[in-house]
């Protein structure tokens, strides 16, 4: 089992968006990396999420560790993701998850 798992938060103070005629409702979304011991992730120098083949730019990168690696995005559901690790030492690790698998409901 791998010592790094995503984290999905959904937040319910965002009010829907539609980004066209008679779409589905999109929520604001943020994924993260989690790991049982916060250290684990000063061993990562940057996330690639790859999102759903419906997004128009699936591939995501961000280096932003203090935020846990964090996404911003808007969707209308959830969907597995492909998460490749950039690690320290050079190498890399990779998982996928559903994102309802670790899905938080947030007043952010």
């Amino acid at each position: 089992m791998s010592d790094y798992r995503l984290k999905s938060i959904l937040n319910r103070n965002f009010k829907p968006v539609q980004f066209r005629a008679n779409g589905k409702p999109h929520y604001q979304m943020f994924l993260e990396i989690e790991s049982d011991v916060d250290k684990n992730l000063d061993k990562i120098t940057k996330v690639e999420y790859v999102l759903h083949p419906t997004f128009k730019n699936r591939y995501r990168s961000v280096a932003n560790r203090d935020q846990h690696f964090q996404l911003e995005l808007k969707a209308w559901g959830t969907f597995v993701v492909r998460v490749k690790l950039f690690m320290i030492d050079g190498t890399q690790t990779e998982f996928t998850q559903a994102m309802k698998d670790n899905l938080e409901k947030s007043y952010l």
